[in-house]
């Protein structure tokens, strides 16, 4: 299969590359991206590929920069979107661009060549609940409740009436607070992870103890796109995760090149696609429906780093969102199951991927730009 992949040098398209090129000796990526990383892309083991992978310099925003890719590509995945909520202020014009007038961008050129697009949005677009509120569906109504929320729910919108009126089938992927190797800081854990390996005190977030999120391994979010992608084209190929090990080795076992991830806890089933199982615009939550709040996850980096060192209060952010609750039972309808459940592991993996990358921990803002 050809992919087309857009903002491929972010955290889940670093990810994604080696999981699908690894997955499938006759995949061939595209990463469409605004300047070329090859810090990242040695990080992550692109190197192992580079006969099936190209980077190629563009911009959503930008049709003249990938439109020919669409041509000869089987299937799209719209991975880029800007999402550091702490500089939405100073940069609302590029949020806007990217992630509504981006997505509607690809989306329409996509759709104009038949090709099937798979666009990641978030959970945020559901908005700030409490944790103890009915799971919420994909049929619930977003009524985002931060920026950067609102302007990946007007992408979508866009994404789904594109989709509707040129008739291709299109997914659009909500998934929740991932953890994994290669995320940038501006998020909670590699920020936490930095500031032990400094010996400064990380902070707890304000808003008392009840934001909490659903934490989700970012290879559980690559299986996932694995399964809808394959109904998205009707591939004959069967849709499994990696073999499991049943050995005794720690977390951090490399399974899939470049990724350090956690020993995970059983194998999910095997599925057998003859034809597409969707049509249209299909929504799904992604989540592991393992739930923590944001002090808790703090404190267990601190306890599973070996680190004493105490906490302090951050700044008042009692105005961030609670938490969203996503569901994640229609995904499991397609067979899908979450492989890393243990919390524990899952950051404990992505300590020693730090430990083992400590460069990661240099750069500041942008996931795509800087090395």
């Amino acid at each position: 299969m050809d992919y087309l992949i857009t903002g491929g040098n972010g955290f889940i398209g670093s990810n994604l590359i080696p999981y699908l090129l690894g997955r499938d000796e006759d995949a061939t990526i595209i990463n469409l991206d605004l300047a070329r990383n090859t810090a990242m892309e040695e990080r992550m083991g692109f190197g192992l590929y580079h006969a099936r992978y190209a980077f190629k310099e563009g911009n959503v925003c930008d049709i003249s920069s990938y439109e020919h890719y669409l041509k000869v590509c089987d299937v799209v995945i719209n991975c880029s979107f800007e999402n550091h909520l702490n500089t939405f202020k100073e940069r609302m014009e590029r949020f806007v661009m990217t992630n509504i007038m981006g997505a509607r961008l690809l989306a329409d050129t996509a759709f104009k060549y038949g090709v099937p697009l798979v666009h990641v949005s978030t959970d945020q677009v559901y908005g700030s609940c409490p944790a103890n509120v009915p799971r919420r569906e994909e049929a619930c109504p977003m009524d985002p409740s931060n920026p950067y929320a609102a302007t990946m729910a007007a992408g979508e919108r866009l994404v789904s009436l594109s989709a509707r009126r040129e008739g291709v089938p299109a997914a659009i992927l909500r998934p929740c607070e991932l953890i994994g190797p290669n995320q940038g800081l501006g998020h909670l854990v590699p920020t936490t992870i930095r500031s032990i390996f400094e010996n400064r005190p990380p902070s707890v977030p304000g808003g008392g103890g009840e934001r909490y999120r659903d934490w989700l391994h970012v290879l559980d979010l690559c299986s996932a796109m694995e399964t809808i992608i394959k109904s998205l084209t009707g591939s004959k190929s069967p849709v499994q995760a990696p073999p499991i090990s049943t050995d005794t080795q720690q977390p951090g076992k490399t399974i899939i090149s470049g990724t350090s991830v956690a020993t995970a806890v059983k194998e999910p089933p095997l599925i057998t696609r003859s034809t597409p199982l969707m049509g249209g615009v299909t929504v799904f939550n992604i989540t592991s429906e393992s739930s923590a709040t944001i002090p808790a996850m703090v404190r267990m980096v601190l306890e599973l780093s070996g680190s004493n060192l105490p906490l302090r209060d951050s700044i008042d952010e009692s105005f961030r969102d609670l938490g969203y609750n996503p569901s994640g039972r229609k995904l499991a309808y397609h067979g899908w199951h979450s492989r890393y459940t243990d919390l524990s592991e899952v950051v404990r993996s992505t300590i020693q991927w730090y430990r083992d990358h400590p460069d990661r921990l240099l750069t500041t803002m942008s996931d795509r730009l800087m090395p």
